[in-house]
């Protein structure tokens, strides 16, 4: 699957479209590694985002494409990386120009490990459970501890890991933890801890999902591992890390990889969802027509909120090049989690009890196989094939692999109730505030 994903770039008939002339060497290069100057960058940009989504159905979360951008943004705010020491930023472009000449695969890790969420990584009984530095020497530093969440981590090429959480600015213990750099996966002393594939190697009559798509999550474990100067992108400077979280919002562009890939998945979950519908002759129900007619609402207004991320792009201090608006981005980011949740109950709604009654692709054909035909067919459906529209179904909503991606979509972005206290705290009332001063003003 991760295979097809890059030969689309190879496909004669999308190569131009998903390629760009290369600044450096000349050479064709993926489009997630451009630096956007203009809106006809973000457009040539979305389109290659849409056939890697399209061709994944919106499955696929992690595609190569949302790390390539993240390291893109990453070297539009070199400038932020390197204000107290230029060797970070200087590395931050260099790790940049390595990757998009090479096309390797990335994953990423974000935060610390689950141990305990009341204490601060430098509160926790053993001071390497996080990622901390262990020493300094002249080859670069000495790290040891573990970081979450490597998705598609065992068939990476590097981990970038950039600091994505605050640290603690008056404790002391706190400089260890400030560290961003990249590596290697198959750097000595570093492992991954993968959970259990969904995957469970039956066909895709029985789960074309979950045998085509299971991305793979991981927790990333150091050992004394070693990582180059080079390669250090942030170390020991707590109060420009913490600075930089408000400052380096790579979100503003990845959520263009984001929005896609959404708009590619409610396609095909509302291609499921009228399909069942059909399939069992209710689409005369007003209840009905106005459940898949909210699908399609939240399609479009994700379609909106990209449109509007993208017009609203403009220039930012420290950064180079464009920049999707961010408040179309934060409020697609807040709403997101509970809308995607909605829709996989509508599913579970329109298809009640046929999503329990599914057999497999062996009972379709062997000696059953009369019966199936008579007891299982639907309005506008044979047999067989509403067997197979509803083990598609079932995959989506029933599955480890359905239960993962309802878990990814509420979570991949952040908690959302940490994200609505930060906006609230963040947010600019002044207009708000002065619509209601000048209303009572003139009463």
């Amino acid at each position: 699957t991760l295979a097809s994903v890059y030969d689309l770039q190879h496909d004669a008939e999308l190569h131009d479209q998903m390629t760009f002339k290369s600044p450096s060497s000349g050479d064709p290069v993926a489009l997630s590694y451009i630096i956007p100057g203009a809106q006809d960058d973000l457009m040539r940009r979305r389109k290659a985002l849409e056939t890697v989504a399209n061709a994944s159905y919106g499955m696929l979360g992690r595609t190569p494409d949302y790390v390539n951008i993240q390291v893109t943004a990453a070297r539009q705010m070199a400038e932020v990386y390197g204000e107290n020491d230029t060797q970070f930023s200087d590395n931050i472009i260099a790790y940049h120009e390595f990757i998009r000449e090479n096309d390797v695969c990335l994953t990423h890790t974000f935060g610390h490990p689950q141990v305990n969420r009341s204490l601060a990584v430098t509160e926790l009984s053993d001071p390497y459970i996080a990622l901390g530095v262990v020493d300094t020497t002249s080859e670069g530093l000495i790290v040891s501890g573990s970081k979450l969440l490597a998705t598609l981590a065992p068939f990476s090429d590097e981990i970038f890991a950039p600091i994505y959480r605050p640290l603690p600015p008056d404790d002391p213990n706190s400089e260890k933890y400030a560290i961003g750099f990249a590596l290697p996966v198959a750097t000595p002393g570093l492992k991954f801890i993968c959970r259990e594939s969904y995957d469970l190697g039956r066909s895709l009559y029985d789960y074309p999902l979950s045998g085509q798509f299971d991305e793979m999550d991981a927790l990333a474990v150091f050992d004394n591992v070693l990582i180059p100067w080079d390669r250090v992108f942030a170390h020991g400077d707590v109060e420009l890390g913490n600075r930089n979280l408000g400052r380096v919002a790579l979100w503003r562009q990845y959520m263009q990889q984001v929005a896609v890939k959404n708009i590619a998945k409610l396609e095909f979950v509302l291609g499921i969802t009228h399909g069942i519908a059909e399939a069992i002759g209710i689409t005369q129900y007003g209840h009905v027509q106005e459940k898949i007619s909210e699908i399609i609402d939240t399609l479009e207004t994700v379609r909106a909120y990209m449109r509007a991320a993208e017009a609203d792009a403009e220039h930012i201090d420290g950064g180079v090049g464009i920049w999707p608006g961010a408040e179309p981005w934060i409020a697609m980011r807040h709403w997101w989690p509970d809308a995607y949740t909605r829709i996989m109950w509508i599913i579970g709604q329109l298809a009640a009890s046929g999503l329990m009654l599914t057999p497999t692709e062996q009972d379709v054909e062997g000696p059953i196989s009369d019966s199936i035909a008579k007891f299982y067919q639907g309005a506008a459906i044979n047999g067989p094939e509403r067997v197979r529209l509803f083990r598609l179904a079932w995959d989506l909503i029933g599955t480890q692999f359905g239960s993962r991606q309802a878990l990814y979509e509420r979570f991949f972005n952040g908690d959302v109730t940490q994200l609505r206290m930060r906006r609230f705290q963040t947010y600019d009332y002044t207009r708000a505030d002065q619509s209601v001063k000048l209303f009572l003003e003139n009463l």
